[in-house]
């Protein structure tokens, strides 16, 4: 029997989850926690077997920041409930292998690709990870978020305004987006 939690801002997503989960015997308990209870979720990564994550458009940036600060045991398995696109930059910026959950998917749909993810089957990631964006174009491309100009995270960062251009355009190139289109990205999946 395994662990789980579900990181989500939107207690719908969760309770569908368990609902699916309940009489599987594949899951003991999927605790829910919301981006604010990031302390709480810190303290269960070490016992926890699978981290489910919905991610929404506003809040996007903030659970790729929680993942990536998140001290997580080789044998956790990160699973993204989310369309194709968002999973795919999802992957990119936490940097790491996660497993693909569509949440355009059937119920009957959903219930064959958790089973097949937790009994550790062959599965299907939408995107291979080869691109995953360091810790310093994670630092700029939150900066960016917030709006800060190229000088600005220059300052703050100790860095040269041309290596930070450089980020900037890795993490555009990463993104498969080019610099002028990665501003409206960033801007779409940042907080309103």
């Amino acid at each position: 029997m395994s662990k789980a939690v579900f990181l989500g801002d939107s207690l719908y997503p969760w309770l569908g989850m368990r609902e699916i989960l309940r009489g599987s015997s594949l899951i003991i308990d999927i605790a829910y926690y919301s981006s604010q209870m990031l302390s709480s979720v810190k303290a269960l990564s070490d016992e926890t077997d699978f981290i489910i994550i919905n991610p929404d458009d506003s809040d996007f940036l903030k659970y790729a920041r929680i993942i990536r600060n998140m001290a997580l045991s080789p044998s956790t398995t990160i699973i993204v409930l989310a369309d194709e696109v968002t999973f795919s930059l999802f992957q990119t910026v936490c940097g790491m292998k996660m497993q693909f959950l569509d949440q355009d998917a059937s119920l009957d749909q959903l219930l064959q690709t958790v089973t097949r993810i937790t009994k550790n089957k062959k599965s299907r990631n939408i995107k291979e990870l080869t691109n995953k964006i360091t810790a310093n174009e994670f630092n700029v491309m939150m900066m960016l978020a917030r709006g800060w100009s190229l000088t600005q995270i220059a300052g703050a960062s100790q860095k040269s305004e041309k290596t930070i251009g450089a980020y900037k355009s890795n993490i555009a190139r990463k993104l498969g987006k080019n610099n002028t289109r990665l501003k409206y990205t960033i801007s779409h999946y940042s907080q309103p």
